[in-house]
């Protein structure tokens, strides 16, 4: 276990920039917070979650897959070292989740050579980001407890320095990280991630709901309701961590050549299930976003969840950007209230 002075930090970071594209939190001149190559003006350590999550490193919002020339189809892998500095727990587990989807039954190979070609900087959380957290609710913070490499504990004016693997081991050996020997250094962590785990509260309708949906169904009412307030905008699939819905564009560049792009997609679109003949077996809204939130919550692939409670991951964003209120946290209140 290792201490290092968080005025030290931007100091590691300039280090390793030298070896690894290095994605960091950084502050936009209006104030906003988001994960950016690191540079030293820009880069801060006073932030909250992001407004997006940081699955975006292994499966970007558009990506070229493929290059066409002369009617052959070239793979565009992309291996660029990557050190991925600073995500929050949630967004941890939503990578774990992700990563397991894409490499379960057949492996993504343009999600797998970004996710093999990055290493893992957590920042745990010490208490809750903003009113939406529930992360402990669902098992998947405030700190991150598998497939790791480095996380950072806020101790005052250091961070308490754990490495989750051999590559991590590596690139904390040496100063201005610094040994934390003392007897008590793991009880120590340990308190640490206790007082983080009691700083946010459990949701209990969470749990409630779940149980709801297991043992028949919310009322369809519940659904029809917040059918009619959905806007299908998307944006909560876009902000959530664990969503993989994407769809593929061929795109001609020039006479002989061109490119397939690979782009996030979302079940809540009218046309994401509509099949060739014109058929549409979730035609409504109210079955669109049943079909979400009901595979976060009941129709998860129990391998793909790793060690968290369903395919929610509780980062709260999907509450913090709906511009009408339909997060989990509203959809599990709906469902355990039965006020529809």
């Amino acid at each position: 276990m290792k201490l290092i002075e968080k005025t030290k930090i931007k100091g590691v970071l300039a280090e390793w920039s030298k070896d690894f594209n290095v994605l960091c939190p950084s502050l936009t001149p209006n104030g906003d917070c988001l994960f950016d190559d690191f540079d030293p003006q820009t880069f801060t350590l006073e932030y909250r979650k992001p407004s997006m999550p940081q699955k975006r490193s292994c499966f970007p919002q558009a990506e070229k897959i493929f290059d066409v020339r002369e009617g052959s189809f070239v793979p565009a892998y992309n291996h660029k070292k990557t050190v991925l500095f600073g995500i929050r727990a949630c967004d941890h587990m939503g990578l774990r989740q992700s990563k397991s989807f894409f490499t379960r039954d057949i492996v993504d190979p343009f999600f797998g050579c970004r996710s093999e070609d990055t290493v893992i900087v957590v920042h745990a959380c010490s208490w809750p980001q903003n009113e939406t957290c529930f992360c402990t609710t669902v098992h998947s913070g405030p700190y991150a407890t598998a497939d790791f490499d480095i996380q950072l504990f806020d101790m005052g004016t250091d961070f308490l320095v754990e490495a989750g693997s051999d590559k991590g081991r590596r690139m904390i050996s040496s100063s201005p990280f610094r040994d934390f020997d003392v007897d008590d250094a793991q009880e120590r962590l340990e308190r640490v991630k206790h007082m983080a785990f009691n700083s946010i509260p459990i949701v209990e309708e969470v749990a409630e709901a779940m149980d709801i949906l297991k043992a028949g169904g919310a009322n369809e009412t519940v659904w029809e309701h917040l059918g009619r307030k959905c806007i299908a905008c998307g944006g909560c699939v876009y902000v959530c961590p664990t969503c993989t819905c994407f769809t593929i564009h061929d795109r001609v560049t020039s006479k002989d050549s061109g490119e397939r792009v690979r782009t996030w997609d979302t079940c809540l679109f009218e046309g994401f299930t509509k099949e060739a003949s014109g058929h549409n077996p979730r035609p409504t809204q109210a079955l669109r976003l049943k079909r979400r939130h009901e595979h976060k919550l009941l129709h998860y692939n129990p391998v793909d969840i790793q060690t968290a409670l369903s395919g929610c991951v509780g980062c709260g964003r999907c509450s913090d950007s709906c511009p009408v209120h339909i997060g989990t946290l509203e959809v599990v209140k709906a469902i355990t209230d039965h006020i529809y």
